[in-house]
């Protein structure tokens, strides 16, 4: 593991020593490209990650390892948000999760709090949400060895997708993720075709989740331990209620009005009428892709 400098969040042996830190997306693995390299044939060569979210949150996703993560004892078999000395397995090496700042996470700086109000900004997002349908039925069905290899893998290969189309997962939220492009000419192409690749992972029914769309104004800034960029606002509100409206609808892939407008010369749409979503006044326009 690689030497430890300030942080306010890092790995460490169970005794205390060598020590690695964690900033933004931490990939850990049996392959040099990992910023954690653990060299053994039990780990696999991207085996799984830690990520920074929101203001002090760090979320452990295995991804799809053959011999699986374990947290504190139990299997990984979901992104889970990591605690200050959560002990995490890997292969035969143990690993201490600390982060000295989320006790202090309510005791804010005046100073600082007034320079984050003047950071926050708006700006034009592109918001995609999923969600594993019916895991509680998965993990019924599936033997505990191979659920974890099953959704580790379903992650890993989103994340892919997400990440070679110039998107970034903003939120791991237990069943799916929130990934977010900023928006820009060449965006909505880009957009379109990570949506077809997710498809193409749905059409397989290996894993059946819903896909939901929104294109918005959010706003980003605030203090962020992670170092990672916030986002909030009534559009990211907007964009999870699509997610429940879909469920209702027994819909797989929900777009919204602004989305469609950009993406539909991209990917073939369909439209699913004006709805109502649950916080917001009026009825809005539906499109299935």
């Amino acid at each position: 593991m690689p030497e430890h400098t300030q942080s306010s969040a890092w790995l460490e042996r169970p005794d205390g020593g060598d020590r690695a830190d964690i900033k933004g997306t931490c990939s850990i693995g049996r392959v040099p490209s990992n910023q954690i390299v653990l060299a053994d044939e039990k780990v696999s060569r991207r085996h799984a990650v830690i990520h920074a979210q929101d203001q002090s949150e760090f979320w452990l996703v295995d991804l799809g390892s053959s011999n699986g993560t374990c947290l504190n004892g139990r299997r990984v078999s979901q992104p889970v948000q990591l605690r200050d000395q959560d002990q995490i397995d890997i292969g035969p090496f143990r690993l201490v999760f600390r982060d000295l700042l989320a006790p202090k996470a309510a005791s804010i700086n005046p100073v600082d709090a007034e320079k984050t109000i003047h950071e926050i900004k708006p700006i034009e997002y592109w918001m995609v949400l999923t969600d594993i349908q019916s895991s509680t039925q998965l993990s019924r069905r599936l033997s505990p060895e191979e659920l974890p290899v099953l959704t580790g893998r379903w992650f890993d290969s989103c994340k892919q997708i997400i990440e070679r189309t110039g998107g970034t997962i903003d939120k791991y939220l237990g069943d799916g993720f929130l990934a977010c492009w900023h928006s820009g000419e060449k965006t909505a192409p880009q957009v379109a075709r990570a949506l077809t690749e997710l498809k193409t992972i749905q059409a397989s029914g290996q894993l059946p989740f819903r896909v939901v769309v929104h294109h918005g104004r959010v706003f980003t800034g605030g203090a962020t331990a992670s170092g990672v960029e916030r986002l909030f606002g009534p559009e990211i509100n907007f964009v999870f209620r699509m997610e429940r409206l879909a469920s209702i609808l027994g819909a797989p892939c929900v777009m919204s009005e602004p989305a469609h407008k950009q993406v539909k010369p991209h990917l073939p749409t369909g439209d699913l009428g004006p709805h109502e979503l649950s916080g917001f006044d009026g009825r809005f326009a539906f499109f299935s892709f």
